[in-house]
């Protein structure tokens, strides 16, 4: 279960992010999450939740903001929201390039 390693790596950079701002507790640790980031959204909340315990995240919350899957066509240049992974064009035919949904980023951590 890979969510777990992730878990531990977002955990650890808001644990940094506090040290590095003096702060002693985080409240909440913000992470942009790709639609296809190949993560299981569940299984990194619950990892998350049995790492943060002895940490000054104890009581964190993760709060998770999902990023869409998004393509630009090479031909026209307009950007799509892809649906059922469809990687050509719906104006021209031309064929997609992916510019988004594939992040797993920490965003912000709260902290005092």
């Amino acid at each position: 279960m890979h969510e777990a390693t992730l878990a531990e790596n977002v955990l650890s950079i808001a644990v940094e992010a506090a040290r590095q701002n003096h702060a002693d507790k985080i409240f909440r640790v913000g992470l942009r999450l790709g639609d296809m980031a190949g993560v299981e959204v569940e299984a990194l909340r619950m990892a998350f939740d049995v790492l943060k315990k002895f940490s000054p995240a104890a009581d964190a919350e993760l709060v998770i903001e999902r990023v869409p899957v998004t393509a630009e066509c090479n031909g026209c240049g307009k950007i799509f929201r892809l649906e059922r992974y469809n990687f050509f064009c719906p104006e021209c035919d031309g064929v997609l390039v992916l510019r988004g949904g594939r992040e797993l980023q920490v965003d912000f951590v709260d902290c005092e």
